[in-house]
């Protein structure tokens, strides 16, 4: 256990360096903390090098781990009444939005030649909620851990890019409507830290409501795994020891339950208002370590030297993420 914390400080401190440097440049320009900390990761890890040997444990951690817990923090700033005010109109476009994610990459894929199974994982990543998508649908379709690998790395470089993105687009087709513009950019952006990094880079309207539509399709990763260990239960029982089964509820991030737990408990006014502000201030942090691994973790050179096909796949996929938001939000 001693050596498991060990090996954990370099990365960690990194990390942590960048996420106090982001926090301090943040008083004097006018980008949001997250995006400054995603920005110094990716500059440091693609320009600067880093020993990935000593620090990648470190970083992975506070990748990982640091924004599970942020945003299962967030429950205790966001009540179920909140999560229910969420229109029909925005929970049926979340829904439609998930549905063109899978469709259109399935079909992609069998034109670029990619493996279902990648598909799989890259239109779970993509449509849902990053690299935790991406995880939990590749304990069922069982594929290659270099694939997830690749799918993880290319998504969260989709979503580090998505930010600038989404960030103009909503400057460009909805200046005057944070509504509009925190449904464009909780709909289709990958990660909830790329969603917090863009949404409040705008203002915090548009902030709130892109976590709460993120949470929304969240919330979608029970159903879809459900149906994929549907349409893969055969192929899965044949890789399994005689007798086991698959737990789909161990397969739904934790940190989804922690944070409808904590809704519930703001809710019912079981929260102090200083617990409430301490639980905040946490949340505000953890989500600035998150976002410097989130940037360490981006390898522009990997994703081009490891998957042509699945690359173009990807830009393909969220570029058709981005005009369907922006059309059904503009015109419809």
């Amino acid at each position: 256990m001693m050596r498991f914390f060990t090996q954990l400080i370099p990365g960690f401190l990194v990390t942590s360096l960048l996420a106090v440097l982001a926090y301090l440049i943040s008083n004097y320009v006018s980008l949001s903390a997250n995006l400054i900390a995603i920005i110094l990761g990716f500059v440091l890890t693609n320009i600067l090098g880093r020993n990935s040997k000593q620090l990648t444990p470190g970083i992975r951690w506070c990748e990982v781990h640091t924004l599970a817990v942020a945003v299962a923090f967030l429950g205790a700033q966001l009540d179920l009444a909140a999560l229910l005010a969420v229109d029909s109109d925005s929970l049926w476009l979340v829904i439609a939005g998930l549905l063109v994610t899978f469709v259109v990459t399935f079909l992609l894929a069998k034109l670029l030649r990619v493996s279902s199974k990648e598909a799989c994982l890259l239109a779970s990543g993509q449509g849902i909620c990053g690299s935790a998508a991406v995880m939990a649908s590749q304990s069922i379709v069982k594929a290659p851990a270099t694939q997830a690998g690749l799918v993880v790395a290319l998504v969260n470089f989709l979503g580090f890019a998505g930010v600038f993105v989404t960030v103009w687009l909503a400057s460009e087709f909805f200046q005057d409507d944070g509504h509009a513009a925190g449904i464009l950019v909780g709909n289709t952006l990958q990660s909830m830290g790329h969603v917090v990094a863009a949404g409040f880079s705008i203002n915090d309207e548009t902030g709130q409501m892109a976590v709460l539509i993120k949470m929304c399709r969240i919330l979608l990763l029970i159903p879809v795994l459900l149906m994929l260990i549907f349409f893969s239960g055969k192929q899965a029982g044949k890789n399994q020891e005689p007798g086991s089964q698959i737990h789909w509820l161990s397969l739904i991030p934790t940190f989804i339950w922690v944070f409808l737990l904590l809704s519930f408990l703001a809710s019912m006014g079981w929260l102090p208002a200083d617990v409430t502000m301490l639980v905040a201030a946490i949340s505000k942090w953890l989500f600035l370590l998150a976002m410097a691994a989130i940037g360490l973790n981006i390898k522009v050179q990997y994703i081009h030297r490891s998957g042509g096909r699945i690359l173009v796949l990807g830009l393909l996929v969220f570029f058709t993420q981005l005009m369907f938001s922006v059309w059904i939000l503009a015109y419809c």
